[in-house]
C-alpha cells in the first residue's frame, strides 16, 4: 500500500486540487471586488452577490481540501514505515 504523503495517489490529488480550487477563487472574488465600480451606487447587485457567492464557495473548498489534506497526514501509517535499501534483508 503507498503511503498518503504521496502526492500522486488520488485522495492527494483530490485534496490538492481542492485547496488550488478555492485559493484560486479567493483570488479572483478578491480582484473582482477591487476592479468594480458600481455606476449605481448600490453594493448589492447581482455582479456583487456573484462575487460574494464565488468567495464562499472558494473558503469553503480551501477549507475542505487542507482539512483532508490534515486527516490524510495524521492518519498516515510513515511513523511505522520501515525503509528498505538494497543489498539488506
Amino acid at each position: 500500500m503507498k503511503h498518503l504523503k504521496d502526492p500522486k495517489t488520488p485522495i492527494n490529488k483530490f485534496a490538492n486540487s481542492l485547496r488550488v480550487m478555492g485559493i484560486v477563487l479567493l483570488v479572483v472574488t478578491s480582484v473582482g471586488f477591487i476592479s468594480y465600480r458600481s455606476e449605481t451606487g448600490h453594493f448589492w447587485d447581482i455582479y456583487t452577490l456573484f462575487l460574494l457567492h464565488l468567495g464562499v464557495a472558494g473558503a469553503i473548498l480551501a477549507f475542505i481540501g487542507e482539512a483532508l489534506w490534515k486527516i490524510l497526514l495524521t492518519n498516515s501509517d510513515v511513523s511505522r514505515r520501515k525503509f528498505y535499501f538494497y543489498g539488506e534483508e
